[in-house]
């Protein structure tokens, strides 16, 4: 949006000069001014160009204070100023939490102590996340894997490691020699604090569900949970006469039963009681995607990690490059989607699909969720 006060330096300089030659022979007419003023040096063209950077400071004051009086453009402090004023606070950043399997020699029985660091191998954009073990665990003798708890060390939404993606053990235990997450290990999904974008579209959900108990208060009481990214309210009867499904996307795509918990709770407390309400986490569709990269330049490597980055980006939420949007519950995965996102990287000059080799289509209370993601490069035949 434009703001209609902002003015640059050349600006304001420009609107200054105009208005001196406009009114500078009547003046010295009227005897205000001994004679025309020499605007191209000298004393007053520097008095001139500190009153023009002085006026310019101003406007650039009310562009900041007029694009923070509206809750749609706000930013920071100003954006938490209009939440308060509808009882509404920023959602903090949480941690990931979950259970990890410890497996080693099958002797004796091998303690696992509390405060144990563990960590994932390097993501697509080579962020490395540790875990700490949360409670003493003892893997009996006779058996060679245990589960423990454990939590992330950092907050946001990073730390929500994929299956199998945390399996190094920085802190030794004896006879201890490997550990993995399985594809349920996360109880407790971890999420970003919520940006001024976020906080903006519930400020305005809150004014809409004073309407009554519309789609728009069902988004809002959802929104209202930390971890909880976007809902898509089904209210057109999808279970029969007066049903309502409230569709939740945690920060991890899916969301955990603790998370939907919350949700239900936070919609209980509002007394929806005139319709058969339920909210629920999407129905996962699961997306392979495998494909030979024909490049004609730059190093394989590099470029099957940034093709991988912009490839996870789709799925993940905020997102994490520039330009590329996630997908949201019941958004399609089309294959020019995926052809646009790719062909974005350079050197890249073909793609051969090995899958998909079609669109994927997403019901209205489904996910696409990436299962697996794996790129091969051949270089280009010269012409």
């Amino acid at each position: 949006m434009s703001i209609p006060v902002k003015k640059s330096l050349a600006d304001v300089r420009e609107m200054i000069f105009q208005r001196i030659e406009e009114v500078q022979d009547e003046y010295a007419a009227k005897g205000w001014l001994p004679n025309r003023l020499n605007l191209n040096k000298g004393v007053i063209r520097g008095l001139i160009e500190v009153f023009a950077f002085s006026l310019y400071q101003l406007y650039v004051l009310l562009s900041v204070i007029l694009a923070n009086a509206f809750p749609k453009t706000a930013t920071g402090d100003w954006s938490d100023l209009h939440a308060n004023q509808v009882e509404l606070t920023r959602k903090g950043a949480t941690k990931v939490s979950g259970s990890v399997i410890f497996s080693g020699e099958e002797s004796g029985n091998i303690k696992i102590p509390a405060g144990r660091i563990i960590k994932t191998s390097p993501d697509g954009t080579g962020a490395v996340y540790r875990f700490i073990t949360t409670e003493d665990a003892i893997m009996p003798d006779g058996q060679t894997s245990v589960t423990v708890p454990v939590e992330a060390e950092e907050y946001g939404r990073g730390a929500n490691a994929a299956p199998g993606q945390i399996n190094e053990i920085s802190t030794s235990i004896p006879k201890v020699t490997a550990v993995t997450n399985g594809s349920d290990w996360m109880a407790s999904e971890g999420a970003d604090e919520e940006t001024d974008s976020q906080l903006g579209t519930r400020y305005v959900l809150r004014w809409l569900e004073k309407n009554g108990c519309t789609k728009y208060a069902y988004e809002s009481w959802a929104m209202s949970v930390p971890g909880v990214i976007a809902v898509t309210v089904l209210d057109q009867h999808p279970r029969g006469q007066g049903t309502v499904d409230v569709v939740v996307k945690g920060s991890n795509g899916i969301p955990t039963d603790e998370l939907l918990n919350k949700v239900r709770m936070a919609i209980a407390e509002n007394f929806p009681v005139n319709d058969d309400w339920i909210a629920k986490g999407p129905t996962a569709i699961g997306v392979a995607i495998r494909a030979e990269l024909v490049i004609v330049s730059g190093s394989p490597d590099a470029i099957i990690a940034e093709v991988e980055n912009r490839v996870r980006a789709l799925f993940t939420d905020p997102t994490t490059v520039s330009g590329i949007s996630p997908l949201q519950i019941g958004e399609d995965l089309t294959m020019d989607r995926l052809v646009s996102t790719i062909m974005a990287v350079p050197g890249v000059k073909s793609i051969t699909w090995e899958a998909p080799i079609a669109d994927t289509l997403v019901a209205a209370d489904a996910l696409a969720v990436l299962q697996n993601l794996a790129f091969t490069t051949k270089w280009a035949e010269a012409a």
